[in-house]
């Protein structure tokens, strides 16, 4: 469907279809007492708004409706925003899990898309401007008909485990006895696998064996994919990388548990559920690890 121009039109112009507006970064989000959603506005009053607003599509409703997004600069917020209206930071939404799954999905695919065309108006290969084009899919370049396509960049998040002992680090951004899992994003030629590996002894001086892959999550700012993987060491002394990290330690499956549980002995915290860190220590170590 994203590339039938009649169909796409047809859309646009349906009263039925609606978009999400970002402005700059932050979606307009509707506010009533203690409940939030998102605040779908029609295609008709984009279009009012900007005549030249570029729609990317999302979506399809479960009756139908196309779901777009679009962007616009700080000037044209007033005609979005208001009393009940207001623009709020998606990493705040995420972490809060204020909204359900399916609107932070959608308001991920939005931003992910929407910061890759905001920084890709020029064409890399000739320096002219490109159009959007493949309903916001792709970006074409007039002049010597080169095609950009939207940018995912792969990261691996990896639980490093030693029989029920499991390794977890500290950024220099955390908090104090707040621990996440390892992570880094993967080098031009190299596996998962060889990822992880390298991440872990960079970071750790721990050496990683055999890796199995897990489970992943879309990570939108601006635009990742977070690979988490259950990797298995081969050595226990921690050499951390002071650049890197803060700290690193082992914890055991018990002391895993409890943070999972929040009521760990010393206070030592994980990100937040709706994170991919926290969701791989509780599917993998849901029951005894294996």
């Amino acid at each position: 469907l994203r590339g039938n121009l009649k169909w796409l039109k047809q859309q646009i112009q349906s009263p039925q279809s609606k978009v999400i507006v970002f402005v700059k970064d932050r979606p307009a989000i509707a506010i009533n007492g203690e409940v939030l959603e998102i605040s779908f506005v029609k295609t008709s009053e984009v279009l009012q708004s900007c005549k030249q607003a570029e729609l990317v599509f999302l979506h399809l409703t479960k009756t139908s409706e196309a779901v777009f997004a679009v962007q616009f600069e700080e000037e044209l917020q007033d005609k979005f925003v208001n009393n009940h209206v207001k623009l709020i930071d998606l990493r705040s939404l995420a972490m809060q899990a204020i909204l359900p799954p399916q609107d932070l999905g959608a308001l991920a695919q939005a931003r992910s898309l929407l910061s890759w065309h905001a920084s890709h108006r020029f064409c890399a290969n000739c320096g002219n401007k490109t159009k959007l084009a493949d309903s916001g899919y792709r970006r074409d370049c007039p002049d010597c008909k080169c095609q950009h396509f939207p940018r995912v960049d792969p990261v691996v998040i990896m639980l490093v485990q030693h029989g029920e002992n499991f390794l977890m680090g500290r950024g220099h951004n955390f908090e104090e006895n707040h621990f996440s899992a390892l992570a880094g994003f993967l080098e031009p030629g190299e596996t998962i696998e060889a990822a992880t590996r390298r991440e872990t002894f960079e970071e750790t001086g721990i050496k990683v064996g055999e890796v199995t892959y897990l489970l992943s999550q879309p990570w939108p700012f601006p635009s990742t994919l977070m690979i988490g993987v259950i990797a298995q060491a081969l050595t226990t002394e921690i050499q951390p990388d002071p650049v890197e990290i803060a700290e690193a330690k082992w914890f055991s499956f018990n002391e895993i548990r409890q943070m999972l549980a929040n009521n760990h002995p010393s206070g030592t915290t994980l990100p937040p559920p709706m994170s991919i860190a926290y969701q791989m220590m509780q599917k993998y170590l849901g029951d005894e690890p294996g």
